[in-house]
């Protein structure tokens, strides 16, 4: 009996965990990270992360920057294929709208040597010639230290600090050794 009732339980079984497997795998649609250009989500330093403020007249971001452990301004930063922008500018992303539409809220980040000097490259998901780099600094104000947080782009530079008092305080303040421009 016991023989009997393994020999009909197995079928029965294999035949529900097969039927079970196919129904899940035809409800997954699978997503292709080639199709938007996106990899690994970007983890922004501990040091870098919180609310930042600017008064400087080249704050390329607006006088307030929020960084997340994955995210600026809300925004969520993904590594990106080294091809989506000139993909996309060369008309071989299909449906433009929809590629618009799913990356609108993405940025591309990644760590870059400059001078000596390691900086993080956030930038917009699709852009042309515009690329921000951000780097903690420390930097004596006053006989106190405060980190600051200095950005650089081809054409500009200044800093952003912790709170909006000393970021008026230190309106369009460069710091002697440090490189704006790159």
């Amino acid at each position: 009996m016991i023989f009997m009732l393994r020999k009909n339980i197995l079928p029965l079984t294999s035949m529900v965990l097969v039927l079970g497997l196919t129904g899940l795998a035809t409800q997954v649609e699978p997503v292709k990270a080639s199709t938007y250009g996106n990899g690994a989500v970007v983890t922004v330093p501990k040091k870098m992360q919180g609310t930042w403020y600017s008064y400087d007249r080249d704050a390329h971001d607006g006088q307030k920057i929020t960084f997340g452990a994955h995210t600026v301004n809300g925004k969520l930063i993904y590594t990106q294929d080294k091809n989506v922008i000139s993909d996309y500018f060369n008309g071989k992303i299909k449906n433009q709208k929809k590629f618009d539409q799913v990356t609108k809220n993405w940025m591309s980040g990644k760590t870059t040597t400059m001078k000596n000097d390691t900086f993080y490259e956030i930038d917009p998901w699709v852009t042309f010639e515009k690329w921000s780099l951000y780097r903690v600094t420390p930097q004596t104000i006053n006989g106190q230290k405060h980190n600051i947080l200095v950005y650089t782009s081809r054409y500009d530079g200044g800093n952003y600090y912790r709170s909006k008092k000393l970021a008026k305080q230190m309106k369009d303040y460069k710091f002697e050794k440090v490189n704006y421009t790159l």
